[in-house]
Parts: structure tokens; C-alpha cells; sequence
């Protein structure tokens, strides 16, 4: 009886300490791909799949993203996302985007964008990570350079 209260113990500890490790942040890999749903004069839908790693030893879930969208540091779209993902452990996962782009930021920089061959594209914003149904608030932090490849 001893020997099955002192193992219960231990393992509540373990359990314990396990549960409060602290979470390595995700890794922001690449864009995976943009594609157009609506292309409009003031107003269209650019769908984008963000690839991101998960360095952790576990499955996490995400959440209620926002996020703004900028080109060259304009912005030119925001992001607002109600769906839970789930995240799989020491693995990569696609993060599908649906965004609505501001044409006339776009426009804006257009100019310097065609001289330029290439646009950063920068993403800043916040949603919800967690596991077990305890989510934390997380940044959404990734810049790439995109090549413009229009001929």
C-alpha cells in the first residue's frame, strides 16, 4: 500500500511539472502560397498559406487570429480568423489565410514594388495557443521577401 501511495505521489509530481513547461514558441517557415479569390478596384480577397513549424513535443491547438498584412511597411490588409487549427508535434503545419486587401494601399506602392522585382510582405498581430483547453495569447511576428514574377 505504501509503495502504491509513494508511486502516486510521484507520478501527480511528474505530472505537475510536466504540465507547467513552458511553451517554445512557433517557428514561422515560409509563405507556402497567394492565390486570388476577388479582385476588386477598392476592396479584394487574397487567400495566403503560411507554413510554421511546431517545435514542441506535443500538439497544440491556434485560434481567434488577427493579424495586419503589410506590403514594403504599408498596410494593406487585415486577417481575422474564428477557426481552431490543430498543431502537430516537432512538425510542420499550413495555416490557410483569407484577407481582405486594401487596393489603394496596394496601388500606392505599386510603382516601387515593380521597380523593386521583390516586396516584403509582413504579417504582425496576435492569436491563441494552447493545449487542454488553456489558451495563451501568442504574436504573430513573420516577414519573408516575395519575388514578383509577373512575365
Amino acid at each position: 500500500m505504501k509503495v502504491f501511495r509513494l508511486l502516486a505521489v510521484v507520478f501527480v509530481i511528474w505530472g505537475v511539472a510536466s504540465s507547467c513547461e513552458k511553451n517554445k514558441d512557433i517557428q514561422f517557415v515560409r509563405v507556402a502560397g497567394i492565390s486570388m479569390d476577388e479582385l476588386g478596384m477598392s476592396k479584394s480577397i487574397v487567400r495566403m498559406t503560411l507554413a510554421y513549424y511546431n517545435p514542441n513535443n506535443y500538439r497544440l491547438q491556434l485560434k481567434d487570429a488577427n493579424f495586419d498584412l503589410f506590403f514594403d511597411d504599408t498596410q494593406v490588409g487585415h486577417s481575422l480568423q474564428d477557426t481552431t487549427i490543430s498543431i502537430p508535434a516537432r512538425d510542420t503545419f499550413y495555416f490557410p489565410v483569407k484577407l481582405e486587401v486594401n487596393m489603394a494601399n496596394v496601388f500606392k506602392n505599386a510603382l516601387t514594388a515593380f521597380a523593386n522585382k521583390e516586396v516584403t510582405i509582413k504579417a504582425t498581430g496576435n492569436c491563441k495557443v494552447g493545449r487542454a483547453g488553456i489558451f495563451l495569447p501568442f504574436p504573430i511576428k513573420c516577414e519573408t521577401r516575395q519575388a514578383l514574377n509577373f512575365f
